[in-house]
C-alpha cells in the first residue's frame, strides 16, 4: 500500500496543482491577486492539462498494478515447491537506490501552496510591500490628454476650483507632478488606492502596486497625503479628492503631495494591480 501511495504522489500533485489554477480561475477573479486579467485564458488552459495529466497518470499506475502478479510458483534451493511474490520495480529501486524515495516525499511539500489555494484566498499585495524601497514604477512624464476646462474665475473659492474633480490613475498623477506646465495646479483631482503608513504624523500614503506579468514583479505607485485627522486603517481601499500640493526641492523620485479635502472608504477593486482612474460605476 505504502508503495502504492508513493507511485501516485507525483501524478496527485500534478493533478492538485492543475485543480488549484481551475478554482481561482473558473471558480472567480481570485488569481487577479497573483497576475494580471490577460493571463486567465493560459491558466485555464495550463490547469486543464495539468488534471489531465495528473488523472492519466494515476490510470496509468493503477493498470500497471493491477496487471502485476500477485504470486508466483517456485522451488527452493532444496527443491522444495513455494509461492512468493515477484519483485516489482518499485521493489528493485527500493532496494538498490535509496535515493530514489525521496523524491516523491520532498514532492509532496508542493501540496502545501495547492491546498492553500484550493481553500483560501490570501490577500493580495499590500502595504509591506508598498513600503519596501527601491519598488518604485516608471512612470512616463509625458503624452497624456489635455485635461478639461475649469469652471470660470467666480466659481473658485481661493486658488482652487470648486466644481471640477477630474478622476485620475495614480500613474498619470505622479507623471503630471513633474509636468513643467503644471497641469495640475489648482484643480481638483479624486485617486484611489490602499494606504500605507507615512513617516509623519498627520501624513500617509495612498498605493497602487502595478505588475507586468505577476506579484513577483510588482512594482509601487504611492502619493504623499496630508489630511486632517487620523489615517485610515493601513491596507484598507480608500477614495479621496484634493489638490496637489508643489513642493520645491524635492527628489525627483520623491513621492508628489496630495491635500485631501474629502476621503471615504471603498472595496478593494476586482483588478487590484491595476491602475485605472476610479469611477462611480
Amino acid at each position: 500500500m505504502k508503495a502504492t501511495l508513493r507511485g501516485l504522489a507525483p501524478s496527485l500533485l500534478v493533478a492538485l496543482v492543475g485543480a488549484a489554477l481551475l478554482r481561482i480561475t473558473l471558480a472567480g477573479d481570485v488569481f487577479l491577486q497573483y497576475v494580471k486579467e490577460g493571463l486567465r485564458l493560459p491558466l485555464i488552459g495550463s490547469g486543464l492539462v495539468l488534471v489531465g495529466l495528473g488523472i492519466a497518470g494515476v490510470a496509468r499506475r493503477l493498470a500497471e498494478r493491477h496487471r502485476e502478479p500477485v504470486l508466483r510458483f517456485g522451488r527452493d534451493a532444496e527443491g522444495n515447491a513455494v509461492w512468493h511474490r515477484p519483485a516489482t520495480h518499485e521493489g528493485h529501486e527500493s532496494g538498490h537506490g535509496h535515493g530514489h524515495d525521496h523524491g516523491p516525499r520532498v514532492a509532496w511539500l508542493l501540496t502545501v501552496p495547492a491546498l492553500l489555494l484550493l481553500c483560501l484566498a490570501p490577500p493580495p499585495l499590500g502595504s509591506f510591500s508598498a513600503s519596501r524601497d527601491g519598488t518604485d514604477a516608471v512612470v512616463d512624464q509625458a503624452g497624456y490628454a489635455q485635461l478639461a476646462t475649469p469652471a470660470a474665475p467666480g466659481t473658485t473659492v481661493g486658488d482652487t476650483w470648486t466644481d471640477v474633480v477630474t478622476p485620475m490613475s495614480l500613474t498619470e498623477f505622479i507623471g503630471r507632478s513633474h509636468d513643467p506646465q503644471r497641469s495640475l495646479e489648482h484643480r481638483k483631482v479624486r485617486l484611489t488606492g490602499f494606504v500605507a503608513p507615512g513617516a509623519q504624523p498627520g501624513e500617509w500614503y495612498l498605493n497602487r502596486l502595478v505588475v507586468s506579468c505577476c506579484a513577483a514583479d510588482a512594482r509601487r505607485l504611492r502619493v504623499l497625503v496630508h489630511a486632517d485627522g487620523p489615517p485610515p486603517a493601513t491596507d484598507s481601499w480608500v477614495d479621496l479628492t484634493g489638490v496637489w500640493h508643489p513642493t520645491p526641492g524635492t527628489s525627483a523620485t520623491a513621492a508628489p503631495r496630495i491635500d485631501v479635502s474629502e476621503q471615504h472608504g471603498v472595496p478593494q477593486p476586482r483588478a487590484p494591480y491595476r491602475d485605472i482612474p476610479p469611477s462611480d460605476g
